[in-house]
């Protein structure tokens, strides 16, 4: 390897020193702090780096602390390429993933940084873009309401829809069923994806909202079909869903506010109501997010239409943050969450202190577009990825270096990395 000089001033300027000399425990703490793409980098430098690199590895010792990133597909790179843009260091990180190709793919998901995918036959692929690692969840002809439908010759020509009424806990045989293409289905069965731990770390439960009507099924990873949760006649119209280890609980939110709490621990599936519907209407652009000290905020997404080049585009005009108060069942609006950043969309919503992350801008919301139905409509359409400052209400439109584009599919999204 190539040796560090040192200055002609300095009395030890004739000693060479020899990095890969570095003690190994010296060595496992630098590696515990660094970025993951810089760990990768280290871990090349030589053979005794790449032996502690992996030690590393096994002993888990890379940081779970990793910098948020804004992943997407590059415009000037292969269609198997997905770019990850560090939101602290400026920096963006290329990775080639293996087939299927993932400027292909629809993106409607991040948990515990892993990407949730679906291909062009609307199959689940969980995919890390780290370590390159795939897992493939049931097909979706295992849902309860999905049956392949086939050509008279006998070619497969799409899925089958059923509607469900939870009433009855069976079919709703009055309605046509939704004749999807195999492609379309993807948009149709996973409005909303959320894990409930890395995956890779087994007995991982994968929870989806679905149309019609945004109710749930859920599967785990090594199962063999999806599981429809039929626990009541109100288990619909959920907006968002995240996951509570502390107490081993998904959290849904509802278009009136609600918030129910969904138990999939027991024979089972258990759904109770633990916030009770704040408005009398069904409404749309509902996030929940859990603060690293304990409390749930809501967030609701206001939207304007933009009018350009002949065009209609549907972007985020506001943003309103409520502390959810279950003792008193209420919201309570706030613009202070505590020098934290959210980060909302497609992914399993989170918060991060700015302390940590000191290019990050204080009590403000990190969002990319999540529109389902608009980016159905307008596949290449304008995506949004911006930071929205809830103390003035301004917006900063969020662009990757010159040296790169992004392109709007498969849709952006945030995720922070992780190496398991």
């Amino acid at each position: 390897m190539e040796k560090a000089s040192v200055s002609d001033d300095s009395p030890d300027s004739s000693a060479d020193c020899d990095w890969s000399q570095l003690q190994t425990d010296l060595l496992l703490q630098i590696f515990g702090i660094l970025e993951i793409p810089d760990l990768f980098s280290s871990g090349v430098v030589c053979r005794s780096w790449h032996l502690i690199y992996l030690e590393a590895r096994r002993l888990r010792r890379c940081s779970p602390n990793q910098s948020p990133c804004l992943v997407y597909s590059p415009g000037n790179r292969d269609a198997n390429t997905v770019t990850l843009h560090n939101m602290s260091t400026n920096k963006l990180y290329h990775v080639t993933l293996s087939e299927p190709a993932f400027c292909t793919r629809h993106v409607m998901g991040s948990s515990y940084g892993w990407l949730i995918t679906a291909d062009e036959r609307s199959n689940l692929i969980l995919v890390n873009p780290v370590t390159r690692a795939q897992i493939t969840m049931p097909p979706p002809e295992t849902m309860n309401n999905v049956r392949l439908r086939y050509t008279e010759e006998g070619v497969l020509d799409g899925y089958d829809v059923l509607y469900m009424d939870l009433f009855s806990r069976d079919f709703d045989n009055e309605m046509e069923p939704y004749h999807l293409t195999l492609e379309e289905a993807r948009f149709y069965l996973y409005a909303r994806v959320v894990l409930s731990c890395d995956p890779s770390h087994g007995n991982c439960t994968v929870l989806v909202v679905q149309l019609p009507k945004d109710q749930l099924s859920y599967t785990r990873v090594g199962d063999t079909k999806w599981t429809w949760i039929d626990a009541n006649p109100n288990c619909r119209a959920y907006q968002d869903i995240l996951y509570n280890s502390n107490d081993g609980l998904f959290y849904g939110v509802r278009g009136r506010g609600q918030v129910d709490t969904i138990n999939l621990n027991g024979p089972s599936a258990e759904v109770k109501v633990i916030l009770k519907p704040i408005i009398s209407y069904q409404a749309h652009s509902r996030y929940i997010v859990q603060a690293p000290w304990g409390d749930f905020f809501q967030i609701w997404r206001h939207d304007k239409y933009n009018k350009e080049n002949g065009r209609k585009d549907r972007v985020a005009d506001k943003f309103f943050v409520y502390k959810i108060d279950f003792v008193e069942q209420k919201l309570v609006q706030t613009n202070n969450i505590q020098d934290h950043a959210m980060f909302i969309g497609y992914n399993s919503s989170f918060m991060l202190p700015v302390k940590d992350f000191s290019t990050l801008i204080p009590n403000s919301i990190y969002h990319t577009d999540d529109l389902l139905h608009y980016i159905f409509c307008h596949r290449f359409g304008l995506r949004q990825a911006v930071v929205f400052n809830m103390k003035d209400s301004s917006f900063i439109e969020l662009s990757p270096p010159s040296s790169d584009s992004r392109l709007n599919w498969p849709p952006s999204v945030w995720i922070q990395p992780s190496l398991t």
